[in-house]
């Protein structure tokens, strides 16, 4: 389903988003029906919970190409993997950069899976959309209005898809105004990410806002996912809170996955957000309780 906007269908005057709202479209109003797509042969729809895993970022050659691997044979649609890395310490793993693309993009070739990384920079987006299906907007430059439109145009050129995540403390508006940047710029294959809410009760990283998501889901017809490992920092709780987002209608999740006998380092730098990824065993079961579920 196309999102460039038509002549016949302006944007009705007090509106700031209209593109990515629901109400635009006879098709999916009053319902919960999403758009869908391909990207990289793998269809997004709202029919079968996507599934995009893999490291939060890519440490190594062999550890990236082990886990794509596990994520393919678990069944998940598409691989993760941070190759330039939003750090809060200024000494903490950046990212491999283009070497990490690299990597990923070999990874590509052996498992046929689709990849999923981030861009922070507006003057990376063409080098990273050389490697990548899925430009993934993180959580802190969500209103980063200048990088939302060299990703929309690039997209839209380049028939990529696009996953914007929400910001630590999101409004509904705010979202669905940085999707209507990116579909402004012609981009179509746009996925929005609820990743959590900047408030802890000490125990977890964020606090999961799976209300968000069905909120979300009522006001446009993009797919919505969830994501159980940012959203907790605590791979005790990625099944648990998978399932609550699954619950609140998610069109799929995004999770973080290690090795089993993941090392806590690799190459001199601690693992990024080691304690929230999701052991290989752990993730295969889920997957296969996913399958079960239907």
């Amino acid at each position: 389903m196309s999102l460039e906007r038509e002549l016949t269908n302006l944007v009705p005057e007090g509106k700031d988003y209209w593109l990515v709202a629901r109400e635009s479209r006879k098709e999916f109003r009053d319902n919960l029906e999403t758009s869908s797509f391909r990207i990289r042969g793998v269809e997004v729809h709202g029919n079968k919970t996507l599934v995009i895993a893999g490291p939060c970022a890519v440490h190594s050659r062999e550890q990236t190409l082990e886990i794509a691997k596990i994520v393919k044979e678990a069944g998940a649609d598409m691989l993760r993997g941070g190759a330039y890395k939003p750090r809060t310490s200024p000494y903490a793993f950046q990212g491999l950069g283009e070497e990490g693309l690299k990597i990923l993009a070999e990874a590509r070739e052996h498992t046929g899976l689709p990849i999923v990384t981030e861009v922070m920079d507006p003057r990376l987006v063409e080098l990273i959309g050389q490697y990548a299906d899925v430009l993934q907007i993180g959580a802190r430059n969500m209103q980063n209005f200048p990088l939302l439109v060299e990703v929309g145009k690039y997209a839209a050129k380049h028939d990529k898809g696009v996953l914007l995540k929400t910001s630590l403390m999101p409004k509904l508006n705010e979202v669905l105004c940085a999707a209507e940047y990116l579909a402004n710029e012609g981009a179509e294959k746009i996925m929005i990410c609820e990743r959590g809410i900047s408030v802890t009760t000490g125990s977890t990283r964020n606090t999961p806002h799976p209300s968000f998501v069905r909120e979300l889901r009522q006001a446009t017809f993009l797919p919505i996912l969830g994501d159980p490992s940012h959203s907790t920092g605590n791979r005790e709780l990625v099944e648990h809170t998978s399932d609550m987002y699954l619950a609140a209608r998610a069109n799929g999740l995004l999770i973080d996955v290690v090795r089993d006998d993941e090392p806590e380092v690799i190459d001199g730098h601690k693992v990024c957000d080691y304690k929230q990824g999701l052991p290989a065993a752990r993730f295969k079961g889920y997957m296969e309780l996913l399958r079960r579920k239907g």
